[in-house]
């Protein structure tokens, strides 16, 4: 700016000084004005080049942010736009570096996401799957993904109940029958979300049936608890009295008063053993868990209830409470020989994906659906003399395991339960 000034007060003086020497000295003034045209000329030519080329810098700078490109920066230095160079680097050093914290929190959504159990979906306005992680993969289990399946195609294919749920605003519970024939709940939301201005659709499934069966032997415990505490309430003052009156009954000498007191004395030891027998339901010990020695633990379980067993011991090392897993795994194999007292009964161990699971099938008359169901319920028994306690005490240790305990059928008759345990440490 200031060469240009200085170039404009320059011809301001020389063309004055000109018009005062033209007539004296023509040919020399001509010739002066000519070579201050062509000085000029090049001084400006070579100012609107720099300029150009600042420009054409600044330009592509700006093209290269616009494709996401943050990386460009400018040359500040030998330049007479440093402090636009400046600013322009500043803005592309701060994109640059809020892109990269973007994609730090995009990685570490994904591989929450991913590693969630719940079930997420998004589908966005033209009805298409443009988001899943592993879960609703495995839950759909297609062969191909459903990223870009059409929603509606893929929900026609699922059960009704699920369907149902799907297709409902808000929040709502299903029940569905898996492979295993057993019974799942489903907590499901569907909401809407504005993504870039388009409206989507955000679906999340979660199993409940782990926190609902929580809930439920929880409720059980505080059931028992407060029967247990009234009845003990109850059996102390009359094993008190009963006690007494057998003295009594001794002082009068009177047989039959004898066999009245001895009978209530039985009575209420035995009512005393069952509230006990519930209590321990109750009070189920944290696992302490150790390295299972599979042949030991087998070796135990052949001296209480013979079986055959049809398979290999693990390879991959399982951590258990061995004393609460052969408690469960006898009460299982007496079940079985009271089922099907001269059959045989068998026990195979399978190493499945990060798990480990114990199978004893027999070849008795099996269970309908409703015992199936109700089997693993405090006080819910089918022997005539039964308690309903042990295996309601079975389903509260493995599920300490994080395992769980399945009653299926046999196809050809006869009872299969199966034992899963998670493997490794």
């Amino acid at each position: 700016m200031k060469s240009t000034l200085f170039l404009v007060f320059t011809h301001g003086v020389f063309l004055g000084l000109s018009y005062f020497f033209m007539l004296d000295y023509p040919i020399a003034i001509i010739a002066l004005l000519l070579i201050t045209a062509y000085v000029t000329f090049k001084v400006i030519t070579k100012k609107d080049s720099d300029y150009q080329h600042s420009l054409n810098s600044l330009i592509h700078g700006l093209q290269s942010l616009r494709d996401n490109d943050f990386s460009v920066s400018l040359n500040e230095k030998d330049s007479k736009h440093a402090a636009i160079f400046h600013a322009f680097n500043q803005t592309s050093e701060k994109l640059r570096n809020e892109r990269q914290h973007l994609y730090q929190r995009e990685m570490l959504l994904d591989k929450v996401l991913n590693a969630s159990p719940m079930v997420t979906i998004l589908v966005d306005q033209r009805g298409k799957v443009i988001f899943t992680n592993t879960a609703a993969q495995q839950t759909f289990n297609t062969k191909d993904s459903i990223l870009g399946m059409d929603w509606q195609l893929l929900v026609s294919s699922l059960a009704p109940e699920f369907q149902s749920a799907l297709n409902s605003q808000g929040e709502s519970i299903f029940t569905l029958t898996d492979k295993s024939n057993q019974q799942q709940a489903w907590h499901v939301t569907s909401s809407h979300v504005q993504i870039h201005q388009a409206s989507h659709q955000l679906y999340i499934l979660k199993t409940i049936t782990q926190e609902l069966s929580k809930q439920e032997v929880e409720t059980w415990k505080k059931v028992i608890s407060v029967i247990s505490h009234e009845l003990n309430n109850s059996i102390a003052p009359i094993s008190s009295m009963c006690h007494s009156g057998e003295l009594l009954a001794k002082n009068l000498n009177e047989p039959r008063l004898n066999r009245v007191f001895n009978t209530i004395s039985g009575r209420v030891n035995h009512l005393n053993d069952f509230i006990k027998g519930y209590a321990s339901l109750t009070k189920v010990k944290l696992p302490q868990k150790s390295l299972v020695d599979w042949p030991r633990l087998l070796e135990q379980l052949q001296a209480f209830y013979p079986f055959t067993l049809q398979s290999t011991l693990p390879t991959t090392g399982v951590q258990a409470d061995v004393a609460q897993l052969e408690q469960v795994l006898i009460n299982i194999l007496k079940n079985a020989h009271e089922a099907d007292p001269v059959g045989p009964i068998t026990l195979s161990i399978n190493q499945q994906h990060q798990r480990v699971e114990i199978e004893i099938s027999d070849n008795g008359s099996g269970m309908s659906q409703e015992v199936i169901q109700n089997a693993l319920l405090p006080f819910y028994s089918t022997k005539h003399s039964g308690t309903g306690l042990g295996l309601a005490l079975c389903r509260e240790i493995i599920e300490a395991h994080q395992g769980k305990l399945i009653f299926n059928n046999k196809a050809h008759g006869g009872l299969s339960v199966l034992v899963v345990l998670p493997s490794g440490h």
